[in-house]
């Protein structure tokens, strides 16, 4: 008889415990920031990086993950997971935890790093992938990019119906290419697709050229 007691007691802890972190999880949000190395894009890393700390990094709480992923000729792979982060739910170590982060920022931003085609489907798969695994109640993702695709030879990129399922997508700080300013219906007609793409592959929302100031403004009204 006690050991049954035992066992109930067991079970009710664990699924008390599972439920509680189930919970959570709804209230945590997850950030996937996406930077573009390829071509004259590749000279805005030090612009991205101070965005993404000004603007992203201040709005994570205990619990929150970051995941900052570089944009190069063949980004559906580990390597181009830059970093990654989730605060921990004791504010002196999260504090820690950002200081780190900001540091590995710095570091990229200052880095070489530089491509020749642009594999933007590839990293918005990586991204989507380690969103999804986070489980958090609120998912986002920021592509910094011309969001002009240049795929190499033989790579495919085919998005499923449910690629990024309730995930809010802004491309930000979107450079004009000389042919954009030359005829402005090439730069819409471009950005029109990645919106037709990405909405029609589960996409939350589908936002662009967010103002680099009301970026905590959009991560408001996404919650």
């Amino acid at each position: 008889m006690i050991n049954i007691l035992k066992r109930s007691v067991l079970l009710a802890t664990l699924v008390f415990g599972a439920a509680a972190c189930t919970d959570s999880k709804l209230y945590e949000t997850s950030y996937c920031t996406l930077v573009d190395v390829s071509g004259t894009y590749a000279s805005e890393k030090d612009n991205v990086v101070n965005i993404v700390k000004a603007g992203v990094v201040p709005e994570m709480v205990p619990g929150d993950s970051l995941f900052f992923v570089k944009i190069d000729s063949n980004s559906y792979a580990e390597e181009n997971l830059v970093t990654k982060l989730t605060l921990d739910y004791r504010p002196t170590k999260a504090n820690g935890q950002k200081l780190a982060l900001a540091k590995t920022l710095d570091k990229f931003a200052s880095g070489k790093a530089r491509s020749k085609l642009t594999d933007i489907s590839g990293a918005l798969m990586l991204c989507s992938d380690f969103l999804k695994a986070t489980q958090s109640g609120t998912q986002i993702m920021f592509v910094f990019s011309d969001m002009k695709e240049e795929l190499p030879k033989g790579v495919v990129r085919r998005f499923k119906d449910d690629e990024f399922d309730g995930i809010n997508i802004a491309a930000m700080n979107i450079i004009k290419l000389n042919k954009d300013s030359s005829n402005p219906e090439v730069y819409r007609n471009r950005l029109e697709k990645w919106d037709e793409r990405l909405v029609s592959s589960g996409a939350k929302s589908w936002n662009t050229l967010i103002d680099a100031s009301k970026i905590q403004e959009f991560i408001s009204s996404t919650k």
